[in-house]
């Protein structure tokens, strides 16, 4: 059985019980420091459990806007695209997936829809318009979770409404 969030809340015991009485009360830096790594420590704490499913909601949002880009019919910017689908639907199937994994292939094909929007923009594409509206449209549901993903750091006094983080994640 895993025990990562009883041993980091025993880090987080630890840290704020012991190693903050020993730094000199006058090292405010330190302490300023010590808080927000106990306050990041609490946080992964807090989200280790949905980390893997935040990981294919990335590589589902971008296998999404893909298939919008290209619906776009831009010309040459769309090989990579099409080349990385099959390989991002494959891997949203499969349950077996480690969450490294995911990771990594969902960073490759957000840097093949950066490259495509850049590059249909450089060449002027009449598609430009399209594309934008693809972007701008798969952005609100992107900026709505990673809204809920962060409200344990308390940044942000209204959160979305509606579907809950988890539920985003599936």
């Amino acid at each position: 059985m895993d025990q990562m969030s009883v041993g980091l809340q025993s880090v987080i015991k630890s840290l704020n019980d012991t190693v903050f009485d020993a730094i000199d009360p006058a090292d405010h830096l330190a302490r300023e420091q010590l808080k927000l790594a106990v306050g990041y420590i609490d946080f992964v704490r807090k989200r280790l459990h949905l980390v893997h499913g935040r990981e294919r909601y990335d590589l589902r949002h971008y296998a999404e806007l893909s298939h919008a880009l290209l619906a776009t019919g831009d010309g040459g910017a769309a090989a990579p695209l099409r080349a990385m689908l099959p390989a991002a639907e494959a891997m949203l199937n499969d349950p077996k997936a480690l969450t490294g994994e995911v990771r990594a292939l969902a960073f490759e094909l957000a840097h093949a829809v950066a490259t495509f929007v850049q590059q249909a923009h450089a060449e002027r594409s009449p598609a430009c318009a399209a594309i934008d509206r693809a972007v701008l449209e798969a952005a609100e549901a992107k900026l709505d979770m990673e809204r809920l993903w962060y409200e344990p750091v308390g940044f942000d006094p209204v959160l979305p409404t509606g579907a809950t983080l988890e539920e985003r994640l599936k």
